[in-house]
């Protein structure tokens, strides 16, 4: 895909039972990548399973227009067999929580908030859901040993009205796989919500209750200036882009030092 852009991010989560990805468009044919991405992961792959697909453009102003969506989402709708629900974020996370194409429920997506642009019956896919706009970053949190009250309590605790977080959703859930509390939670503009202190929060909000944090994965992209935000909040240097040195080394290139003794 490096002549119409690149996939950022890409893995599956048992947990929410989702497949996520983002990708990154460049230039203006927006068809290639999509159909890229469809042909890799439709199919039986696509069987059981949700889909969250976001939109990256290399240029704010050049995002994907009505019909460039509507052409992206009659591509996906032919190679999945599946409901194609679109949404273009304007709003902060906490708002776009109550108006994404596809909200997180407590078995991962679910449908029902808002119609698909392009339904499909019977379908082996659970759905798949393309949002276009301001990148978020979205990830999952296990909490072991949490009750369903401590749960939501502690989603309440870095989400809700009084959460003191400007731009941050938790939602909750429970593991497809084993029932473990879940939660999917995600950040808007990082510099603003860290998310290390989102997680120290909802840390402190599960001991309450006698949970603890469990497994976390990644389900997007994180922004630079995002990891340069929690870089800055723990350690007080001064942190920019400018300061960052990019190799793109081949693996084989690359040198690394092991920490411990010498055998």
């Amino acid at each position: 895909m490096s002549r119409h852009g690149a996939i950022l991010a890409a893995g599956h989560d048992a947990d929410l039972n989702v497949s996520a990805l983002t990708l990154a468009l460049a230039g203006d044919d927006f068809g290639a990548p999509i159909r890229s991405f469809a042909q890799r992961f439709a199919g039986s792959i696509a069987a059981g399973r949700a889909f969250r697909v976001e939109l990256l453009s290399d240029d704010p102003v050049r995002q994907p227009g009505d019909e460039s969506l509507r052409a992206i989402a009659v591509e996906l709708h032919g190679e999945f067999s599946a409901s194609i629900y679109v949404g273009r974020r304007t709003v902060p996370v906490s708002a776009w929580a109550f108006v994404r194409p596809m909200p997180w429920g407590r078995r991962g997506l679910a449908v029902g908030q808002t119609s698909p642009m392009l339904p499909f019956g019977e379908a082996a896919c659970h759905g798949v859901a393309v949002e276009v706009g301001a990148p978020s970053v979205l990830f999952k949190v296990r909490l072991e040993n949490l009750p369903e009250e401590g749960l939501l309590r502690a989603c309440n605790a870095v989400s809700g009205p009084e959460s003191g977080f400007i731009d941050v959703a938790a939602y909750p859930a429970a593991s497809a796989a084993d029932g473990t509390a879940t939660v999917a939670m995600e950040f808007g503009d990082g510099s603003r919500s860290l998310l290390s202190r989102g997680l120290a929060v909802l840390e402190i909000e599960a001991q309450r209750y006698g949970g603890r944090l469990g497994q976390a994965a990644l389900l997007s992209h994180v922004p630079l200036e995002s990891l340069l935000a929690v870089l800055r909040a723990r350690t007080g240097l001064s942190a920019h882009t400018g300061q960052v040195l990019e190799t793109h080394l081949p693996r084989q290139d690359a040198v690394f030092h092991r920490a411990g003794p010498k055998e």
